[in-house]
């Protein structure tokens, strides 16, 4: 499985469907049938808080492209 970030250049055409940064499945995931050569287009940055043993971090994530058809 290859997964791509938003913005890169795609190497192959066909229908691309938004994953988790992990590869994962998404909800309500967003579809680009994009050519090859074509930028895949920007995913929104989101933040997310991670609590551990009382301390708080926060991270920023964001999602990735990957081939389906």
């Amino acid at each position: 499985m290859t997964v791509i970030k938003s913005g890169e250049t795609a190497k192959r055409s066909g229908l691309y469907v938004e994953v988790g940064h992990g590869g994962g499945k998404v909800k309500r995931a967003l579809y680009a049938q994009v050519r090859q050569g074509d930028t895949l287009p920007e995913l929104k940055p989101f933040t997310v808080t991670i609590e551990h043993k009382g301390d708080k971090k926060t991270r920023t994530r964001q999602h990735h492209w990957k081939l389906v058809k």
